[in-house]
């Protein structure tokens, strides 16, 4: 098992920002709502881990995909 820890497996919410189609404050969002867990190596500085990102964006993209399902078996049932 690997267990090297790089630099890039930490984000800030600037790097948030430039990886993934959402803001910085979806970012602080995240983090107050405890969906991401926070390292701060430095008073002015907070990370969180790239793989907690990663498994919110994975949770949602299952959801939304539940939801296709689900919508298109009701209209299916239903006749629409």
């Amino acid at each position: 098992m690997n267990t090297h820890v790089t630099a890039s497996d930490w984000i800030d919410a600037k790097r948030f920002e430039r990886d993934y189609p959402f803001s910085s404050r979806t970012f602080w969002l995240w983090i107050s709502q405890g969906r991401l867990s926070v390292y701060k190596p430095s008073k002015r500085k907070t990370l969180v881990k790239r793989s907690d990102v990663e498994k919110i964006l994975e949770a949602s993209k299952a959801g939304a995909d539940l939801d296709r399902i689900v919508n298109e078996t009701v209209a299916e049932v239903l006749g629409r």
